[in-house]
């Protein structure tokens, strides 16, 4: 049963057009949140929301430099799904 909940989780956070678009800019390498605002055109905080759902399916981890926070891919194998 394991299993399928972590796949259920991979699914859900899979499940947002704007998680989608963040996953594709991360495709690139590490950003900040402030690239990945001024890409989507979206309030930070809207953005923000979308990453802390990426982060509880473990999708993306995060890193703080200073002020910014920096996310990354954790496993880039999420770009075969």
């Amino acid at each position: 049963m394991n299993a399928y909940n972590h796949q259920s989780r991979l699914l859900k956070a899979l499940a947002h057009p704007v998680r989608l678009q963040i996953l594709d800019i991360l495709r690139d390498g590490e950003q900040c949140v402030c690239h990945i605002e001024a890409v989507l055109g979206l309030r930070q905080a809207y953005i923000s929301q979308q990453l802390m759902a990426l982060r509880k399916a473990e999708l993306v981890t995060d890193r703080k430099d200073g002020v910014r926070v920096f996310y990354s891919i954790t496993d880039p194998s999420v770009y075969a799904i």
